[in-house]
């Protein structure tokens, strides 16, 4: 169990960026063939927007410390990334508690805003990856770190 409490992060990560990505090209479709907003969209943006939470709240940015300089890249995109989700979840649920079909002015600013959300999450996702594959942040061959995280770095 301690196994995969340590390794939470990678785990936890594939959601939101496989969750974000379809319910982008599912609004999309919708959008483009449809001329209508994605039927339960809404709940696919909840769940997207609560798996990218969680895979923010379990990064292991003291990983980094000392080691990298793309980690604020990779954290500053994850950060807004989640936020325009969460811009997304109320955006949806607005038309849902009015009980209203979405407009084609409102359509149009809602598949923009479902683009920079599939973009974002594949940008933090490309950073994570290079973190993790060009510069060995966070990997063990053993029980040591490949490229441990320095003790005491001053900004």
């Amino acid at each position: 169990m301690n196994e995969i409490f340590s390794h939470i992060h990678p785990i936890v990560v594939h959601f939101p960026i496989v969750i974000i990505t379809l319910t982008a090209i599912y609004d999309l479709f919708f959008a483009v063939v449809r001329r209508k907003s994605s039927p339960n969209g809404h709940w696919f943006w909840l769940l997207a927007f609560l798996s990218a939470w969680i895979a923010v709240g379990t990064g292991p940015g003291h990983d980094a410390r000392g080691n990298t300089n793309i980690f604020h890249y990779h954290k500053l995109l994850a950060a807004i990334t989640t936020w325009a989700t969460f811009l997304m979840v109320v955006f949806r649920f607005t038309f849902v508690f009015r009980k209203r079909e979405i407009i084609k002015q409102w359509l149009i600013i809602g598949s923009i805003l479902s683009i920079i959300c599939a973009v974002g999450i594949l940008s933090v996702g490309y950073f994570g990856g290079k973190m993790v594959y060009d510069q060995g942040i966070g990997v063990k061959i053993h029980g040591k770190y490949v490229n441990p995280p320095k003790q005491d770095v001053r900004h």
